[in-house]
């Protein structure tokens, strides 16, 4: 049934409501439905009423079938999943080593002593430990030998390989012995997990004091330092007439002779050097010589060198006649030098009209 409404009219006592009866029939009907929901029809039910926004704790009520619960949804590692609806059972089962229990709320998985933990101390038989992906520690000699240890075939490299000097090699299996053997002037000798080369005195070292015979030292691939004088085979170089001790220094040197393409480099003042020749043919080639001084004393000539020859240098003492563009071919008293431009140098001409005393001058200036 609907709810049932009393009408009460628009305003009081306007005759348009309902009557007193039937507003009284209307409040019974009501009543009588509510009381039949939630009671016995005359009672009502005690307790507190469920409702979608309430909520409660319920106890020893039996819901059945028609009604929907939600479920519990269990997923394994392996990804496979399974749903169990509540008030349905989980059983948790041990697998290879492992056991259950459960005690109140709490489950236990244990181990039951087979499988190797962190912790636990196990041997291992029958087992393959990948060397990359592990590591390995502590592991004593002890554990290395007898038939409860590794073996080398079991081992990756189980060899050590000994390379000398001269590139022959040898390889050694593990747990093998390495002989150490002195050779020419030289011993072993092993103290714990030490060995010693040592020498015997006839090997020399950088610290130690001997007289070396019939040995060749190749000078560029070593350096020698401290050597006295004395004890060279030749411990003097001689330069033009001086000889020097190594070592000594000197500023003068004489005898001396210098040839070669090098240079002459000297500032100080008073230096004197000679370059006199016995006549012109024993003069040097003048092109390889260029700009070279040098005095003919057989002619007594001075002259310096050009790349097309010697070229004369003039002097006090030396002729007009020396010049290359003076020609005094018949030349006699009185007589004057002349230019001409058609044969560029002066020519010899008679002096005529022209007075002594103009003559003389004219010779002075010249």
């Amino acid at each position: 049934m609907a709810k049932q409404s009393i009408n009460i009219g628009s305003v009081p006592n306007d005759g348009t409501g309902s009557t007193l009866r039937d507003a009284g029939d209307l409040i019974n009907d009501n009543f009588n439905e509510i009381y039949t929901a939630i009671g016995d029809g005359t009672t009502l039910t005690s307790g507190t009423f469920l409702t979608t926004a309430n909520t409660e704790t319920v106890s020893n009520k039996t819901f059945n079938t028609t009604n929907t619960f939600p479920t519990l949804s269990i997923t394994a590692d392996d990804s496979s999943a399974q749903s169990i609806s509540l008030g349905g059972s989980i059983l948790f089962t041990g697998g290879s080593g492992i056991t259950t229990s459960i005690s109140g709320n709490e489950i236990t998985f244990a181990t039951d002593g087979s499988i190797v933990t962190e912790t636990s101390s196990d041997t291992l038989t029958n087992k393959t430990i990948n060397a990359p992906d592990n590591t390995i520690t502590n592991i004593s000699n002890s554990n290395l030998s007898g038939s409860a240890g590794i073996t080398n075939a079991n081992l990756a490299n189980s060899t050590v390989s000994i390379v000398a000097d001269d590139s022959s090699a040898q390889s050694i299996s593990l747990g093998g012995s390495i002989l150490f053997t002195g050779g020419s002037g030289i011993t072993t000798a092993i103290s714990g997990n030490e060995i010693t080369f040592s020498t015997d005195g006839s090997i020399v070292t950088e610290t130690s004091t001997d007289t070396l015979t019939n040995k060749t030292i190749n000078g560029p691939d070593n350096t020698l330092t401290n050597i006295a004088n004395a004890s060279l085979a030749n411990s003097t170089i001689t330069l033009g007439s001086d000889t020097l001790n190594l070592g000594d220094t000197t500023t003068t040197i004489t005898g001396l002779s210098l040839d070669g393409t090098g240079t002459i480099d000297l500032t100080g003042s008073g230096s004197k050097a000679r370059f006199n020749f016995a006549g012109f043919g024993s003069l040097p080639t003048a092109a390889t010589y260029e700009g070279m001084f040098a005095y003919d004393t057989t002619g007594q000539r001075p002259y310096v060198a050009d790349a097309g020859g010697w070229v004369r240098i003039l002097d006090e003492n030396s002729s007009v006649s020396a010049h290359s563009d003076v020609n005094i071919t018949g030349i006699a008293d009185g007589y004057i030098l002349q230019w001409s431009s058609a044969q560029a140098r002066f020519n010899v001409v008679e002096n005529s009209g022209a007075s002594a005393g103009f003559a003389i001058a004219m010779s002075v200036a010249l």
